[in-house]
């Protein structure tokens, strides 16, 4: 049995769960995808069983039947794209698999990256793991400001950020809007075309939309 472990209210795992939710995919229903939640509350993701299977103490991870261990969100994602359900969320094609691949790396590493940096640096609970230098957080916000001004022209004619349909890359721009709530950035403020867009995805991949904790321990 795979075993796909994430904490639902963090951007990262989040990727994987809206992606097989857009393919119309529940997590929680998947036949050979065991999933365990993990408590970063309780710093479980800390465990020596947690660590022992990935020492980056990051979620999400995605374990196979062999053995193999994925635990980046982007690998996670690539191989139940290929996986599970019909239309690639990266891309039916080559030509739009290189746009998507350009449309994410640009959110995730404008954005997305920008307000992770202002987090770590001005959040308490980060103080214990990072060594928090509060001259980062006004310039990180600033960028990411900056990029969500790129995307709000981008989307000015288009319901997605690459052809007609969701792929990833909007995936990834929408769980950059909403983590940057937790910095006071308010989504609906951005720009007419990304509060249109933001709404849009909010509505079926909120935070609250898609909970559905299955407890489980990490040892199972």
């Amino acid at each position: 049995m795979k075993k796909l472990y994430i904490t639902r209210t963090a951007p990262n795992p989040r990727k994987a769960l809206i992606l097989l939710a857009s393919k119309g995919i529940d997590v929680d229903d998947m036949d050979d995808v065991d999933v365990i939640d993990i408590d970063f509350a309780a710093n479980e993701q800390m465990s020596e069983a947690f660590t022992q299977m990935n020492p980056m103490q990051t979620v999400p991870v995605l374990t196979l039947d062999d053995g193999t261990v994925l635990n980046d969100s982007q690998a996670v994602c690539e191989y139940l794209d290929r996986v599970y359900g019909e239309r690639s969320v990266m891309g039916n094609d080559v030509v739009q698999r290189a746009q998507v691949c350009s449309m994410r790396r640009i959110a995730e590493f404008e954005v997305m990256y920008n307000l992770m940096l202002a987090f770590q640096h001005s959040h308490p609970s980060k103080a214990q793991r990072v060594e928090q230098v509060p001259e980062f957080v006004a310039p990180s916000i600033a960028r990411a400001v900056k990029a969500m001004a790129y995307f709000e022209t981008i989307l000015e004619s288009r319901e997605y950020l690459v052809g007609e349909q969701l792929s990833f890359a909007d995936i990834v721009l929408y769980l950059s809007l909403d983590f940057g709530k937790v910095l006071k950035i308010n989504p609906n403020e951005q720009g007419e075309n990304l509060a249109r867009f933001y709404q849009k995805m909010n509505e079926r991949f909120s935070i609250k939309n898609m909970a559905k904790a299955k407890p489980a321990s990490v040892d199972d």
